[in-house]
């Protein structure tokens, strides 16, 4: 494989645009959901194939509910029908039909149940049809994204156990006239790329069992992947290396430099076997032939190509308070998508509020957030939450005092969240997973509601104001809200499926829809209230200005043409640094 675009297809509802480039592989972007996949299919089939033919030849009353509640009379059969259908799941992939025997209980009247239901290929492809060309508009939305056509591409290749599903396979080939890759196993791809990922790894040994005290110190440089057939390895040596050799093998002995002089440079070509990790060890001799202990580690070096790090998926935000519009928050960008991880920042902010020393009232909420900072906090998805209050406090806290918040992210996703008070000579910490997801189901069907009613009053202001193809957008948002509500309605309040978690996701992109459809309405709002604030900087700058807010007032309308028809958020942005040069103006001529 030389350099060019791919696009990896992970079922889990993943899609990955790939880029190689001399030897070295990046994620240059990329689109999913975690909470679909090949179990989902499995959950399908039940739902829809062997529910309607229970129902059809038994007597059940909310068989759906009664399997999918923890408590419900028939959850044991839920969970055996899951295994079932992924056995019958499997066997489509290569056979036209597969049956499904459903017996060992007794319906409602006390009928025993014993029956054998066939679910054919066809079935089976209708069934995920809807889900399959979501995976494929995403895609498009990706190519689109990056200005590529289905031409660019070399080839999609298929990851997950369910892209052995030959209708995945065809569907994709079809829609978007790209060549599919099978050449790799599906079910052990992400392993082995893990695998491949983690021997690039720098080691990390520890300390307690490390030589403190050798003779010399050897620092070492090379490409821990390589495509070519050598690679040059390179060391500097510190220390007295008169009367002492050094030899390169490597371990399957297919390599071995033989003793050579050592000096305080080392610089040798490598041969690699290819397609294979390979392990070379570099041993200093004294002039007896003695080994002598040194510091360097084993080297190793993939054949291969190299892996960039892990990117982020999304933007990585804090909530914070508007200070524009008192009782709302905005969105503050940690970390953009597709930042490289490890990754840390730190973000100093006034209090907005003070707390008496051992009151319950909350002194500050740190809210993290996962999605697009352009958006608003409701459309983001939160994946870390802490909160302060008086009884944490040694003392009491002014309001206006700063916090310095520091956030950390890991290689893993993990997130370390510190909250420094300066005033109280605190710190405040919190780790958090990513991975892990918690929505009750009572809080998921309030902020659906809130949703949808807010979804209304936008409907009802692009009518009013004639905005008819805004109005028309929402309104077909409005058909997706209401089977959202509909679909969180019927959950049971001890849901143990991933629907609760499937719902939020689409919850938060169709909040993420509306922003985009009212976008336009919110940039002219915005546009406005800048214009009325440039007016009067103008004014008190010609009248009251240094040289210094000079040049800051025309550097901010020199950069009109790229933030004025962004987004809102960077307009009000501007618009809070005219405020903060017409307050500087203010102060300084008592004009308050």
């Amino acid at each position: 494989m030389g350099n060019g675009w791919f696009m990896i297809l992970a079922v889990v509802l993943l899609v990955a645009l790939i880029k190689i480039k001399d030897g070295e592989m990046n994620v240059l972007d990329h689109e999913g959901d975690n909470f679909l996949g090949g179990a989902d299919f499995d959950r399908m089939i039940i739902e829809k194939l062997i529910i309607p033919k229970l129902n059809e030849n038994y007597s059940f009353t909310n068989l759906e509910d009664k399997m999918k509640s923890a408590s419900g009379k028939f959850n044991s059969l839920y969970l055996r029908l899951l295994r079932l259908s992924e056995d019958a799941k499997i066997a489509l992939s290569a056979r036209t039909s597969a049956e499904i025997e459903v017996m060992g209980f007794q319906d409602e009247k006390g009928n025993d149940v014993d029956v054998e239901i066939t679910i054919t290929r066809s079935e089976f492809n209708e069934i995920i049809k809807a889900e399959i060309d979501r995976t494929i508009d995403m895609i498009k939305k990706i190519l689109t994204k990056n200005s590529l056509k289905p031409t660019d591409l070399q080839f999609t290749l298929m990851v997950g156990g369910s892209t052995y599903i030959p209708y995945v396979r065809s569907r994709v080939e079809e829609v978007l006239q790209i060549p599919i890759n099978c050449e790799i196993d599906p079910t052990t791809a992400v392993a082995i790329g893990a695998a491949y990922y983690a021997a690039t790894e720098p080691k990390v040994l520890d300390k307690t069992n490390q030589k403190i005290k050798t003779s010399i110190s050897i620092r070492t440089s090379f490409k821990k992947a390589s495509k070519e057939k050598d690679e040059l390895f390179s060391a500097r040596v510190t220390g007295v290396t008169e009367g002492l050799s050094y030899r390169i093998k490597r371990d399957d002995g297919g390599f071995d430099s033989g003793l050579k002089k050592l000096s305080e440079r080392i610089s040798e070509d490598l041969p690699l076997v290819d397609g294979a990790f390979n392990f070379f060890s570099l041993v200093v001799y004294d002039s007896q032939n003695n080994i002598i202990e040194t510091d360097v580690e084993p080297i190793g070096i993939n054949s291969g190509f190299d892996i960039s790090g892990q990117p982020i998926p999304e933007d990585i935000c804090l909530e914070v308070d508007d200070y524009e519009n008192p009782g709302k928050t905005k969105l503050d960008l940690i970390f953009q998508k597709s930042t490289i991880l490890p990754a840390k920042k730190t973000v100093t902010y006034p209090l907005t509020r003070g707390v008496i020393k051992g009151s319950d009232e909350h002194l500050l909420i740190i809210n993290v957030l996962e999605g697009t900072h352009l958006s608003l906090p409701e459309a983001n998805k939160s994946i870390g939450f802490m909160s302060i209050t008086g009884k944490q406090v040694k003392r009491d806290i002014a309001k206006g005092s700063e916090v310095e918040i520091t956030l950390n992210m890991g290689k893993s996703r993990e997130i370390t969240v510190s909250a420094y008070i300066n005033m109280a000579d605190q710190e405040f910490k919190e780790i958090f997973n990513p991975k892990e997801r918690h929505v009750p189901v009572s809080y998921l069907k309030g902020e659906v509601e809130e949703l949808s009613e807010k979804l209304d009053i936008e409907i009802e202001e692009a009518t009013v104001r004639e905005d008819y193809e805004t109005a028309s957008a929402l309104a077909k948002l409005k058909n997706e809200m209401e089977k959202v509500s509909a679909e969180t309605e019927s959950l049971t309040s001890d849901d143990v499926t991933d629907k609760p978690y499937q719902l939020e996701d689409k919850k938060r992109k169709i909040a993420q829809e509306i922003y985009l459809a009212t976008r336009d309405k919110n940039i002219q709002l915005a546009k406005a209230e800048y214009l009325k604030t440039k007016n009067e900087c103008e004014v008190l700058i010609n009248e009251n200005g240094n040289d210094h807010e000079r040049k800051t007032y025309n550097d901010i309308v020199i950069q009109e043409p790229a933030f004025a028809t962004n987004s809102p958020l960077k307009i009000e942005e501007k618009t809070d640094e005219l405020h903060s040069i017409i307050s500087k103006i203010n102060w300084r001529t008592q004009n308050f």
